[in-house]
Formats: structure tokens, C-alpha cells, sequence
């Protein structure tokens, strides 16, 4: 049987170093070969070393000189830019938590668990528990009832519907009665228009002085017991007639009954002199004096008496619970028409 290797010959190509040269220096051509596949040796248990193929058979050392390759010859080199990657910014670093908010963190969750717990323990375990009441004692000791207390202050007296005309304010720098007499003079000198009635308030301290203060200082005497049934207010009023300023008092009666018997009593004694002083006249009471008359006014009854000055009289007259004083009585008629409302046909 002929060897394998023998009949294989033929397909083997020997290259020397000299071809290889004078290919490089292009003074040879080489005709193209068609590459041929490697020759398949089989495995021959003569030699090992015939599974290296021959062509990987390590060449004769043998010193050349270095290769030159033309630019024109070879396979082109490809050149790749590198890829821009684009810079990914740096995080910052977490700062680590203090140690202390770390501790006031736990101490304050300790805190709202204690608070929750109490508060838990409150409502279930005491709240919810019925409350039993306490036994009275069957016997108690008698108690005074407590008074209650009074107003400070009360609501101003109101004495006239449609009157005032006007209303002025005097405050005097002391309570004696020639302060208040000669205030009450110089207010008598303002003119005012005919026929009006104009509001005079008396004032100590910006504080209204009381009905039993404006006696004394304008030296009216009275019986005794006699205030005692008016209330604490009253009002003071000038009515401007031709002849000049006529004063009007008025007073807010507690019991009508009483306030018309002490009338009656004062009417027959000193009634007249006693009231004089509210005329504010530097005039002097006639000695001899008739007694009061009395008539009719609108239905109401009213008591005068002529004191010999000129468009002067004293009138008073109880209306309701109102006891009226006037100096004429022109200033009578303009106050009780006020008060009931009604006007001389």
C-alpha cells in the first residue's frame, strides 16, 4: 500500500527566502494563486510528528533584513475615534447626622410614647369609670341669702319728649353756693331765641351733682324727709320769654300720695320763701303775700301765687310722677304741653 505522504507530493509548494525578497522589491511579480486548502495528514502511528502540518514547520534561521511594506499593499487599517463619553457629575457625599439630633430624635419619640401611654391609660382606665356620688349630708345649716348687687350706674332720668331747645354743661370748681350762683347767673345773660327752653346741667368733677347737692348749694330748705321721696336726678331748665330768663326746675316723685300731702303741708308755710332763691333775682320777697290759686291747664291742675314782680309768679304742678317748679307761667304752659303732649287750641 503506497503512503499517503508520497501520493500528496505534488500539491506541496516550497518557498525560499529569495522569492519571498524579490517579491517585496516587486522584481518578480507573483501570479495569483488561488489559496488551497490545507492538506489533511492523516494520523499514522509511524511518527508524531507528522500531526504538525508543514506549513507550520518553523523556517531556517536565517538573518534578513527588516521588511518594508508599501502603502499601496496591505489590507487598510481602520481607525476608530475613541467615543466621547460625557462626564456624569459628582453626587455630593451624604453627610452623616450628628450624634446629638440622632439622641434628641430618640428622646422626643420616648416622650410622645409616655404622653400617648398616660393618656391611653387616662381614658380607658379612669374615664370610662362611672362617677358615684358623693352622700349629702342629710341635715344643712341654714344660710342668709345673698343680696344682689346694685348697679353702679343707672339710666339718666328723662324729663322732657320734645324739649330741650338746647342743653349746656356747667362744671364749677367747687360745691359752694356762690360758685354755682354766680355760674347760673352768667348763663341767665346768654341770649337765646323766645320762647325756648334750654337744658342746664351742673357738673363737679365731670360728675352730675344730685338733687339734695343742688338744694343745699342754692339754699332751698325743705321739710324734713321731703328729698327723701325724689329720686336722685332732677332737671334744671331756663325758659327765655321777653321779659327775660325764667328758671324751671323738676323733680322725679318715688310715691305721688306722699309728694302731694308734703305740698299741700309746705304750700301753707314757708313754701314760698323757701323756693325763693331759684328766681335768681337780686330782688326781695314781699312780706305780705296773698295765699295760692290754683287752675286749670290742659286737664291738669296747677298752683301759683303772685309775688309782686313784673311777668313773675311761682306755679308748681304734679304731673304723673313729676313735680314741676317755673318761676312764670309762660315756662308752665311750655313744659306741660311737652309732657302730655297736647297744645292749646
Amino acid at each position: 500500500m503506497a503512503d499517503p505522504i508520497t501520493q500528496k507530493e505534488e500539491n506541496i509548494v516550497i518557498r525560499t527566502m529569495k522569492g519571498d525578497l524579490e517579491r517585496l522589491s516587486n522584481k518578480a511579480p507573483e501570479k495569483e494563486k488561488k489559496p488551497e486548502p490545507t492538506p489533511f495528514i492523516p494520523i499514522s502511528p509511524i511518527s508524531q510528528e507528522s500531526r504538525v502540518p508543514i506549513s507550520q514547520a518553523p523556517a531556517p534561521s536565517i538573518k534578513t533584513e527588516p521588511k518594508r511594506f508599501s502603502p499601496t499593499i496591505g489590507p487598510p487599517i481602520l481607525v476608530i475615534p475613541p467615543k466621547e463619553i460625557a462626564e456624569i457629575p459628582a453626587r455630593p457625599l451624604f453627610k452623616t447626622t450628628p450624634i446629638w439630633l440622632k439622641i434628641s430624635g430618640i428622646g422626643l419619640g420616648t416622650i410622645l410614647l409616655v404622653l400617648l401611654g398616660l393618656y391611653g391609660y387616662w381614658k380607658i382606665f379612669i374615664q370610662s369609670q362611672p362617677i358615684t356620688p358623693t352622700p349629702t349630708a342629710t341635715t344643712t345649716q341654714p344660710t342668709l341669702p345673698t343680696p344682689t348687687p346694685t348697679a353702679t350706674t343707672t339710666a339718666p332720668i328723662k324729663f322732657f319728649n320734645k324739649l330741650p331747645h338746647k342743653e349746656v354743661m356747667i362744671d364749677i370748681p367747687s360745691k359752694t353756693p356762690a360758685v354755682l350762683i354766680n355760674a347760673l347767673k352768667a348763663e341767665t345773660k346768654m341770649e337765646e331765641a323766645p320762647s325756648s327752653v334750654k337744658l342746664i346741667k351742673i357738673t363737679f368733677q365731670e360728675k352730675l351733682i344730685t338733687t339734695e347737692e343742688f338744694f343745699n348749694l342754692m339754699s332751698i330748705f325743705t321739710p324734713n324727709n321731703f328729698l327723701l321721696n325724689y329720686e336722685n336726678d332732677f332737671a334744671l331748665a331756663f325758659f327765655s320769654q321777653k321779659e327775660g330768663v325764667r328758671p324751671i326746675l323738676i323733680l322725679k316723685i318715688k310715691d305721688k300720695n306722699i309728694a302731694e300731702s308734703q305740698m299741700a303741708e309746705w304750700e301753707n308755710k314757708t313754701f314760698t320763701s323757701d323756693i325763693f332763691p331759684l328766681f335768681l333775682s337780686e330782688n326781695k320777697l314781699p312780706k305780705s303775700l296773698g295765699s295760692f290759686k290754683s287752675y286749670l291747664f290742659i286737664d291738669q291742675p296747677v298752683h301759683y301765687l303772685n309775688i309782686n314782680l313784673p311777668f313773675t309768679s311761682l306755679n308748681y304742678a304734679i304731673y304723673k310722677n313729676f313735680l314741676i317748679f317755673t318761676t312764670s307761667s309762660a315756662g308752665m304752659f311750655v313744659v306741660l304741653q311737652d309732657l302730655t303732649g297736647r297744645s292749646v287750641k
